[in-house]
């Protein structure tokens, strides 16, 4: 007797019998195979006809049917007497919607309690060069970080150009709900915001500490130039003895320019001073090496979380740091979970795996032998294995590498069918040389931009 009933076809039983091996459910599971080939092709109307008397053959009270089977689930509700719930679309995805490792959609939902509170890490997102930009593609700019997930908008200013709109950005901006930094070393600017009523003032240093006097908010104190911890130690001093408030900002430096000390700069000031707000820039790193920002993000917002860091600034100025604010944003909360529930990072949320993929693809050759040969029709099925790609029906079976290949050796005359099954085999080539998970008839996973995507075309 089992507590659990899978469902599936015949194709998929393997395949389904692999994914929950030695997969702990309270009660035990147990697999129920129904007469069709394809599992998604069965609808629940065709579930609920073949599932009469199950409770009483197995003792389930919960039914899980393959996450594209189309229809309500009320028809086998009342055909068993059991609560029925709907996979994922992704047979791997199985385990982890049944533990509660994905919030969405899942089973067994962890508690909302261990997800622990809001993220206390907050994202400051700069406008760079802002002075050369007109109000609206101010306003325009921070709508989009704050879609991404920023806090803050920090307007960044030029060293050398002047920003006579800038109180006038820093009022726009307020208005329409933004809390607002400006960045700026000038003293014309940082007046100009202060009067405007800006939040927070990036940075100071000893050549213009003296403006922390006249400001209405924090400002973010500095080393000076080349100087480093002591030159921020007499800074802060300086900043208690007037009894402004402050944020401190060891700077951290850019990879092969001095990254491992500017890390352990940033320790020392959290031992030191453990009850103040720090603020950690990633841009430095983000912006100057030849890598992808995802990884590179989630590995310093983790250092950060780490550290109790208050503030993290980012930017997306170089094509290479397109999304950072958004990056940054899934890692604070990937970070957060973490620490909420005492365990690693992983299993958690993949929204920043893009290029690879949490799993590989289901199937081995062997198995995709084993399929084909309960094939019946001429239909063909696509699979990537390994570096392999793979197509058959009832008469075929075909492996390769490459589209071009592989769509040559199909006998297909029809030129809409060509078309289709061209663009699948250049999707599977793609999956096969970044060893990403393919699926016939579903688009690649690109991690988070998968649901920028989506948003996309629902706002069109």
């Amino acid at each position: 007797m089992a507590r659990y009933l899978l469902v599936t076809g015949k194709l998929a039983c393997r395949a389904l019998e692999k994914v929950v091996a030695g997969l702990e459910l309270p009660g035990g599971w147990v697999i129920k195979v129904l007469p069709r080939s394809v599992a998604a092709l069965m609808t629940t109307e065709y579930i609920s006809r073949h599932l009469q008397g199950v409770r009483e053959e197995t003792g389930a009270e919960i039914i899980i049917i393959p996450g594209l089977c189309q229809g309500p689930l009320e028809c086998i509700t009342a055909a068993t007497g059991c609560r029925v719930l709907r996979g994922p679309a992704d047979l791997e995805d199985l385990p982890a919607c049944l533990i509660g490792y994905k919030t969405p959609g899942a089973i067994h939902a962890p508690p909302a309690e261990e997800a622990g509170p809001g993220p206390r890490l907050k994202i400051l997102a700069e406008i760079v060069a802002a002075s050369g930009l007109t109000l609206p593609q101010i306003v325009e700019r921070a709508r989009y970080y704050r879609q991404g997930g920023a806090d803050i908008i920090d307007i960044g200013c030029d060293v050398d150009q002047s920003f006579p709109h800038l109180g006038e950005a820093v009022r726009a901006l307020k208005a329409e709900g933004f809390t607002v930094s400006v960045d700026s070393h000038r003293a014309e600017d940082i007046r100009d915001a202060n009067k405007a009523g800006v939040d927070l003032v990036l940075s100071l240093n000893s050549e213009n500490l003296e403006l922390a006097k006249e400001l209405e908010c924090p400002a973010v104190i500095i080393p000076d130039e080349g100087e480093g911890l002591p030159s921020l130690y007499r800074n802060i001093e300086q900043m208690e003895r007037w009894g402004r408030p402050y944020v401190i900002d060891p700077i951290l430096p850019p990879l092969t320019l001095g990254l491992a000390e500017g890390i352990s700069r940033y320790v020392e000031v959290r031992k030191r001073f453990p009850d103040r707000a720090v603020l950690m820039g990633l841009g430095n790193v983000t912006e100057l090496v030849d890598a992808d920002s995802t990884g590179i993000n989630a590995l310093l917002v983790g250092l950060a979380t780490e550290l109790n860091i208050d503030y993290v600034l980012t930017t997306e100025v170089s094509h290479r740091a397109a999304g950072a604010v958004k990056e940054v944003d899934l890692a604070r909360r990937l970070m957060q979970r973490a620490l909420a529930q005492g365990r690693l990072p992983k299993h958690l949320d993949d929204g920043l795996l893009t290029i690879k993929d949490p799993r590989s693809n289901l199937f081995t050759e062997t198995e995709l032998r084993e399929m084909q040969a309960q094939i019946k029709d001429k239909n063909f099925r696509i699979f990537v294995a390994g570096r392999y790609i793979y197509v058959f029906n009832n008469r075929l079976f075909l492996r390769g590498t490459s589209a071009e290949e592989l769509i040559a050796r199909l006998p297909v005359t029809d030129p809409a069918h060509a078309f289709y099954l061209g663009r699948e085999l250049d999707k599977a080539e793609l999956a096969a040389r970044l060893g990403k998970r393919y699926r016939q008839d579903f688009p690649l996973r690109w991690g988070y931009m998968n649901a920028d995507a989506a948003g996309e075309r629902d706002q069109r």
